[in-house]
């Protein structure tokens, strides 16, 4: 197509290579937020301009007013290039689970309330203490040794770590030797750190954890030798190796999960629960640590059935509380907490919205008055609980509190947009991140019982700004919504940056369950990549999306890649109204669950989308992860047909548009082999597709050169199709 923007001038356009270059066009926000115990003090992580994703540790002080940086990365010798950082097995798996793409400092903890900080960067942890005249970081984990797991008591005085895949121990008070609690880690067990399901699927990233009491250490061990091994062809820029992945497939074995109690009074261990494939304890989904025990929360292997139990850990004893059991799936959350009288404050998706509940110590159920969908509960005393979650709107995300006699709830942030919350434990004050469609990121603390309020950080695009030039176009998207099948559809969409006649439209789609792409929010400046090249971007959350409750989920169960689709090209209808818009030129990009969107709206409504970009893309999900799938389409062996009808594989014969494939041949997460699939099918077909593939890259595909040529490859593609 012909360039739109040609009478701008070139300069201050965006392309990839100003987007995704270092240090990149904003200030490296700070993250991971925290409240010293006595409040006065707000931590964080933050790089540098100059080295963004290297993070070091700041101290915000509020009786001061002043930034205060606490511990250099150089100084702990955490390098920002994971090429020269020798990672462990381990800790490159916890860096892809978590989506972890920053170095320096990976993450910290205050320790009880005495004002000190555990520190974690480069596979090994430090302790300083902030008093005036305090010692540190000194490292508290043996040297020339890598390790991941680490995981404080909770006051603080003593220390977990797992090591080429065991548990071990150490007091912070003492300068006593670390105590080794297992000594079976080898190449298929692993001791106190979470497995690939757990982490992946459920989002638990911890293996172990400590007793109230502090004389019981709660872990898991992770034994994948019954999982068969696959072999991934895993292809780099210097070569290829073959890679020999126990990889959890649909329907078939899972990895063997133990929960073991080491008491550290007569150091030895005992086995508690153990994953049974076929029953109610498959998954191990939760731990939480309450008043003489643990929790569990698990689930059977459809996930259908949610059992809440609790571990007397003197009497060795095990109580049900709670059972919860849904005809599709059971979302799980961290919101399990316990209250002073020993009540346990809970969420459930039971009657449709997530709502807050309390489950008594007899087993009663008490449910609280809250807003119409909560996201998360913060933090609770015996009057209130704080949550997260919406009331009017979901793409606006807000501060509740819940009064727990059941009498009601207030709403404490009014302004619209996305509030991002962290509570200080005696909920008079609060974190607040705040950022909407005009205001990248605002980072506030405020009181809860008054309109007081300190800013720690606030990023404002002035002349100064890295994206001042850009920001000259910068457009600003409209939010709306359509209806489906009764159900209400938000929808974001951004225009093009300078309009001049009518212009192709880009669906950016997610799709899938667990995600929301239309929020009230500063949006990601790959939306202004495509506005300011002539497109106009339409994201819309369909029937599936998160934050909406069981009805809007469970619109897809078993019906994977049907209704999304339907939903998208619904969406397109609004595209009519827009003077800008040809409804002739709509293409569609999406990654992982979003590039096999892609493929489906090619394959089922070729009519509506001219061209394509599917990245990553899953092909066929009897080739994906055990946990994810069978939550959303059951077991293969029993749901034949509906395994069938979502795969791509046989809606293929139907795809008449271009199609440009992408994926890293280095992906442990969609495999590689699902665009082997799709290409050799293509073949067979007949059909012309283009495909472009990154050796190394693993799904995220998040390295500077990898995004630059991705894009550039992208957008190439689209000007020529659309």
């Amino acid at each position: 197509m012909s360039n739109p923007l040609s009478t701008l001038v070139t300069d201050e356009l965006l392309t990839p290579e100003v987007l995704f270059a270092q240090p990149g066009l904003r200030p490296a926000p700070p993250s991971q937020f925290k409240f010293s115990p006595d409040g006065r003090y707000v931590t964080y992580l933050q790089g540098t301009q100059g080295a963004p994703t290297t993070l070091d540790l700041w101290r915000f002080d509020r009786v001061k007013n002043e930034h205060k940086r606490l511990v250099l990365a150089a100084d702990l010798n955490a390098v920002a290039d994971e090429s020269v950082t020798e990672l462990s097995d381990a800790e490159r798996a916890e860096r892809e689970r978590k989506r972890q793409f920053t170095f320096g400092i990976s993450h910290y903890q205050w320790l009880g309330n005495a004002g000190s900080l555990a520190v974690y960067a480069d596979g090994q942890a430090y302790l300083l203490d902030t008093a005036a005249g305090g010692s540190g970081p000194h490292r508290i984990t043996p040297e020339d040794l890598r390790h991941s797991g680490f995981n404080p008591s909770p006051s603080g005085a003593l220390m977990s770590y797992v090591r080429q895949g065991n548990l071990f121990y150490q007091s912070l008070d003492t300068a006593s030797d670390e105590v080794m609690v297992t000594e079976d880690g080898d190449e298929y067990v692993s001791n106190g750190l979470p497995d690939f399901l757990a982490a992946e699927e459920m989002h638990r990233f911890a293996g172990a954890w400590w007793s109230t009491c502090e004389r019981y250490l709660i872990y898991c061990r992770n034994d994948e030798s019954p999982v068969a091994v696959s072999h991934r062809l895993e292809i780099d820029g210097t070569g290829s190796r073959t890679v020999a992945q126990r990889y959890p497939y649909a329907g078939a074995t899972n990895p063997c999960v133990t929960l073991h109690v080491f008491d550290r009074e007569n150091r030895t261990s005992r086995q508690i629960w153990q994953s049974q494939n076929d029953e109610n304890n498959c998954y191990l989904a939760r731990v939480d640590a309450v008043r003489g025990g643990i929790c569990l929360q698990t689930q059977d292997r459809l996930q259908q059935t949610l059992s809440l139990k609790r571990y007397h850990l003197a009497e060795n004893r095990w109580q049900e509380l709670y059972r919860e059991h849904s005809a599709t799936w059971i979302n799980l959350t961290n919101d399990l907490q316990q209250l002073a009288n020993g009540d346990l404050l809970f969420s459930s998706e039971d009657q449709g919205q997530r709502q807050a509940l309390i489950i008594q110590s007899d087993g009663t159920i008490r449910r609280l008055a809250g807003p119409t969908h909560i996201n998360q509960i913060l933090s609770s005393n015996q009057q209130v609980a704080t949550v997260t979650g919406w009331d009017t709107t979901p793409i606006e995300n807000h501060l509740f509190e819940l009064s727990l006699d059941g009498s009601g709830y207030r709403q404490l942030t009014q302004r619209a947009g996305i509030h991002d919350i962290v509570m200080h434990r005696d909920q008079s004050i609060f974190i607040d991140r705040y950022t909407d469609e005009t205001l990248p990121i605002r980072v506030s603390v405020e009181e809860s019982a008054s309109t007081a309020s300190q800013t720690i950080f606030e990023e404002i695009i002035d002349d100064e700004h890295p994206y001042a030039t850009y920001a000259k176009h910068h457009v600003t998207p409209r939010f709306g919504s359509i209806k489906a099948a009764g159900q209400t559809l938000h929808y974001r969409l951004t225009p093009p940056a300078q309009i001049s006649g009518q212009h192709p439209t880009i669906v950016y789609v997610y799709g899938g369950p667990g995600a929301q792409k239309v929020r009230r929010e500063w949006s990601s400046l790959l939306l202004q990549l495509f506005a300011h090249r002539g497109y106009g971007v339409l994201e819309l959350d369909n029937r599936g999306s998160a934050n909406r409750g069981r009805e809007f989920e469970a619109a897809l169960y078993k019906h994977m890649g049907s209704i999304e689709v339907e939903d998208q090209v619904l969406g397109t209808q609004i595209l009519q109204d827009e003077a800008w818009a040809d409804p002739e030129r709509i293409g569609v990009f999406g990654h992982s669950y979003g590039g096999y969107m892609t493929l489906m709206c090619l394959a089922q409504a070729g009519d509506c989308f001219k061209a394509g970009v599917a990245v990553a893309p899953v092909a066929d999900w009897r080739l994906y992860d055990s946990h994810y799938t069978e939550r959303f389409m059951g077991l293969p062996n029993d749901n034949v047909e509906a395994y069938e009808n979502s795969s791509v594989i046989p809606h293929l014969v139907n795809l008449e548009r271009p199609l440009l494939l992408m994926h890293g041949m280095a992906d442990d997460n969609v495999l590689f082999t699902h665009s082997t699939m799709l290409m050799s099918e293509l073949q067979k077909l007949g059909k012309s597709f283009e495909l472009m593939t990154y050796p190394g890259a693993k799904h995220s595909m998040q390295e500077t050169h990898v995004s630059i040529h991705r894009f550039n490859t992208l957008l190439d593609f689209f000007d020529r199709e659309l």
